[in-house]
């Protein structure tokens, strides 16, 4: 009898251990990362360096065309994306324009991540303990091949809370 008690107690503590863990394994694994460190990596990339040469030399054929119309709109374009990048960068404007640039790449980390979901640990105000979150910012950053200054830059940033964006000037001049 002392051994169907003992065995008994114990096939218990089985079925309580088994079933917490699958409460945990039941949580929806969400991708995080921190939007600023992705901005900066691709911020000091060749890929947006060429995009902003692209941008240089689009002025300079209008230019050469003389088609003042397309220079004017041309120029605003380079003051505009500095200011989205020091939104992007120092505070936590959204990035989908440069998650854009590596979409394809998206379903296979999440997949190598088992997430369900990727986006910026900035976009959640609220939620509750059925959720496990994977930061996967290490992984996005690389994407952009990140030299070693960068990867300096990104750990430092990782260091500090973003600045709120209502304190990011809109001149790109400030």
């Amino acid at each position: 009898m002392k051994n169907l008690i003992i065995g008994f107690c114990c096939l218990l503590i089985l079925i309580s251990t088994l079933a917490i863990s699958q409460q945990e394994n039941n949580k929806v694994r969400i991708g995080i990362f921190d939007s600023r460190c992705v901005a900066v990596a691709y911020g000091r990339s060749a890929d947006f360096m060429k995009e902003i040469d692209m941008l240089k030399n689009e002025v300079a054929k209008a230019k050469e065309s003389g088609n003042e119309e397309l220079v004017k709109e041309l120029e605003q374009q380079g003051p505009t994306k500095q200011v989205l990048m020091h939104q992007q960068v120092f505070s936590n404007g959204s990035i989908n324009n440069i998650l854009a640039t590596i979409k394809d790449k998206l379903q296979t980390l999440a997949k190598e991540n088992n997430v369900k979901m990727i986006l910026s640990k900035w976009e959640i105000p609220f939620s509750d303990d059925s959720f496990e979150y994977v930061d996967i910012t290490d992984q996005l950053v690389t994407f952009f091949n990140p030299d070693d200054a960068t990867k300096k830059i990104i750990d430092d940033i990782k260091a500090m809370e973003p600045i709120s964006i209502e304190k990011i000037s809109i001149n790109p001049m400030d």
